[in-house]
């Protein structure tokens, strides 16, 4: 939970205790033992009497050595596993990059344009499933839909080994979307009831950071496999298709027995009882609106009005904005990076090997804005680093000259790649000013929809009629990258004022209008005067 504001300090925990107590009751914990002292026996008892008590007595009812071990554990038993989980789902839906680089196009008679219908539908189907999908995780509990998901869409990516016609690349593409649509929102749920807000944007670094690191594993199998040619009556892309699509398969089953899920009572044999108390108190202390995460009785609520008004949030709005358009400039250039390399005459080797320093500084950049951003607790100022990277870059691809060497042309599109790709800062920003489950839940799932649209959107930024080089495109993308830049000022300048606004309003309360306010007030989620949203 956001820092207080200053007239809340003095009844702000009565308030927060009496309504983690009614929730608590809701779920089957008991809170009323009177116990506050520690116990050494607490590590054979049951897990929820401890946390009831340590919710009682607050962050000195463990120590910060005991919390940090515990921390510790989750990275390495949940992150760990969550960024394999996402190693697949990147290897599956990217590897047609390098599938691209082979006589794919040719083998099947397609063109260029085929292929980008087929990215669109697996567009169109992936973003249809986003909120069906958040409804079913809500239900099933994501330790039960993402292993369903993964081990469908392995499948699926499998049977792309056996594409003949264009017909079926659509087909499959759009099952491929489809069992993919909501997978990462899911995954960003699961995580953060397992981190204090303070801690996700450099955990959501590391999972997309493995998704950096899969397109450099990928290039690298590409250059393996893509030598099985004819093997069998093979081809070399057949190969790619039905090997990575069995190690998706193979994962996504056994993520079924491996992925911990906090809404057991005892998550893992790798805890204590004790630390799953800790584990889950230190959360919920720092924003109680992660209690509902601990729910452990299956119920489906379709709720039209909470998905509306998660869609229209004033406070969230601005951040959908940057996530249609702020990833655009670069995305551009990682989409066709290997058909550029490809047009600028380096081989099918060399255009996957060539495509692997671009990852590797993505990874370096993304990993260490977020762990800034996780450290001065601030989001709005990277956007903005972003953009100042990126459009150097863009100018400098225009002014080079047609003959100019093609290793200066890569080394702009490298660095374009290698920007500092701020999207898990932003996906930790959603998280925290969506103050309440349920709008986080479906919260996260509108922004990944406008994640995906900008990309939808940036494929028709390239026209054929303005190769090899895009000297037009390049130039929208510039106006794109300035309109990101001023957007996240807007951003800030609307969350100060909001802020500023609210703390006068409560500094004119006294505690007995504060305390009805707390009590009464119809304000839900970040429209409560006693929430400071995060800038």
């Amino acid at each position: 939970m956001s820092a207080p504001i200053p007239l809340a300090d003095s009844i702000n925990s009565a308030r927060s205790d009496e309504k983690i107590e009614g929730h608590l009751a809701d779920i089957g914990i008991d809170r009323s033992s009177d116990e506050s002292v520690y116990y050494a026996e607490d590590d054979e008892r049951d897990p929820d009497v401890i946390l009831a008590r340590f919710l009682k007595l607050g962050t000195s009812a463990w120590t910060p050595e005991e919390e940090a071990k515990v921390t510790r554990k989750t990275d390495w038993r949940v992150m760990l596993w969550a960024c394999i989980m996402f190693f697949s789902l990147e290897l599956d839906r990217a590897n047609i990059s390098n599938v691209l680089t082979t006589d794919f196009l040719e083998n099947v008679n397609m063109t260029t344009q085929d292929y980008n219908l087929g990215q669109t539908v697996f567009l169109i189907t992936f973003l249809v499933m986003e909120i069906p999908s958040q409804l079913l995780i809500r239900y099933l509990g994501p330790e039960v839909w993402l292993p369903f998901m993964m081990s469908a869409w392995g499948i699926v990516a499998m049977c792309q080994a056996f594409i003949k016609s264009r017909s079926v690349y659509l087909l499959l593409r759009a099952l491929l979307g489809a069992c993919e649509g909501g997978f990462i929102p899911g995954l960003v749920l699961y995580l953060s009831s397992f981190y204090k807000s303070h801690e996700l944007a450099v955990r959501y670094s590391w999972i997309w950071s493995s998704s950096q690191l899969t397109d450099v594993v990928s290039s690298l199998l590409a250059v393996g496999i893509l030598q099985m040619k004819n093997v069998h009556g093979w081809w070399d892309w057949q190969w790619l298709f039905l090997i990575e699509g069995l190690l998706t398969a193979v994962i996504g089953i056994s993520t079924a027995f491996v992925m911990p899920s906090v809404r057991k009572k005892n998550i893992s044999r790798v805890y204590t009882p004790r630390e799953v108390a800790i584990l889950r108190a230190k959360v919920l202390l720092d924003d109680e609106s992660k209690l509902r995460s601990l729910d452990r009785h299956p119920h489906f609520s379709f709720n039209i009005r909470t998905i509306v008004m998660s869609l229209f949030d004033l406070y969230l709005f601005p951040l959908y904005f940057l996530g249609f358009f702020g990833f655009i400039p670069s995305l551009q250039g990682k989409s066709y990076l290997t058909i550029n390399l490809k047009a600028m005459k380096f081989t099918t080797l060399q255009s996957n090997l060539l495509a692997i320093p671009g990852s590797l500084i993505c990874i370096v950049c993304m990993l260490t804005i977020s762990k800034i951003s996780d450290w001065r607790k601030t989001r709005w100022v990277f956007p903005i680093v972003a953009s100042l990277w990126v459009i150097p870059n863009l100018i400098a691809l225009i002014a080079l000259p047609d003959d100019a060497s093609r290793w200066s042309r890569y080394v702009c599109l490298t660095l374009i790649v290698g920007y500092p790709y701020f999207h898990p800062i932003m996906i930790a920003w959603i998280s925290q000013n969506s103050n309440d489950h349920e709008h986080r839940t479906i919260a996260a799932a509108w922004y990944n929809i406008f994640v995906q649209c900008g990309k939808i959107a940036g494929s028709n930024i390239y026209q054929a009629k303005d190769k090899p080089f895009y000297h037009t495109g390049n130039s929208a993308l510039i106006g794109i990258a300035v309109a990101n830049a001023l957007t996240a000022v807007g951003v800030k300048v609307l969350y100060s004022y909001t802020n500023k606004k609210r703390s006068n309003k409560l500094a004119e309360m006294t505690p007995e209008q504060f305390e009805e306010y707390q009590s009464s007030t119809k304000d839900k989620g970040n429209r409560r005067l006693d929430f400071k949203l995060y800038t």
